[in-house]
């Protein structure tokens, strides 16, 4: 079933699968709307019991079948798998002016704690819920932004600190990335053009090398002292 062509015009002299699927639900809709029925996924299921669920989701999904029931005056709800008291209580919930909780608002909308208990429980429930909550939650972050920015300009360190962090400019706990290694490369040749030493320079290489390996310098074994002893010439005159 292509849930395109619920787009294109069904005019053609033999219908497809789809098009006898749209008028199908079309006509189980006009009929429900004609007893006097609000418009659910169940009622449509009603009138016509060849018709499955998920092909009356399919057909409802439709800008085509939306305008349908618009030309005709035939309220629905906006989501097949919700009931209008379902979709009433999602609204009323997730207004941003509510402050009650699902029970206290369910109680006041005369929704008994078992059936929305009950209602918790449906995925389709849930996820229109979880649906609009995101939707909601974009919609403050306009508002987010001006606060923030009002903060700022009142000199609000701490707003201050976390924008920088939220932009990118300036974290205090991030690690500085430093290519040690090179550093201590670095370091050797300052050190290598002032010690004249040659036993010395190769000592201090020697650590160096240790440490940008990750070791410890004193894993670095120095290299043997001279064992002759140089005897300073005494001159007696």
């Amino acid at each position: 079933m292509d849930a395109n062509k619920f787009e294109s015009r069904l005019d053609a002299p033999r219908k497809t699968k789809e098009q006898a699927l749209f008028e199908a639900v079309l006509r189980a809709a006009i009929s429900a709307d004609r007893q006097g029925l609000f418009l659910e996924s169940q009622v449509i299921l009603d009138q016509d019991a060849s018709l499955r669920k998920e092909d009356v989701e399919l057909v409802w999904g439709s800008s085509k079948f939306q305008r349908a029931l618009s030309d005709r005056g035939i309220k629905t709800t906006q989501n097949p798998n919700l009931t209008l008291r379902q979709e009433t209580f999602l609204q009323a919930y997730l207004n941003p002016l509510n402050m009650l909780t699902p029970q206290v608002l369910a109680k006041r909308m005369k929704i008994g704690l078992n059936e929305i208990d009950g209602w918790m429980r449906q995925k389709e429930f849930a996820a229109a819920m979880a649906a609009k909550s995101e939707d909601n939650l974009k919609k403050f972050l306009p508002m987010a932004d001006a606060a923030l920015g009002q903060k700022v300009q009142e000199g609000d360190m701490k707003a201050i600190t976390f924008l920088n962090q939220l932009t990118g400019r300036f974290d205090p706990n991030a690690k500085q990335n430093l290519d040690v290694p090179a550093i201590l490369m670095q370091v050797q040749d300052v050190i290598l053009r002032h010690v004249l030493d040659p036993a010395v320079k190769r000592n201090i290489a020697r650590e160096l090398i240790a440490l940008a390996s990750g070791q410890s310098h004193f894993s670095a074994l120095p290299e043997p002292a001279s064992a002759s002893i140089e005897v300073e010439s005494i001159r007696v005159d």
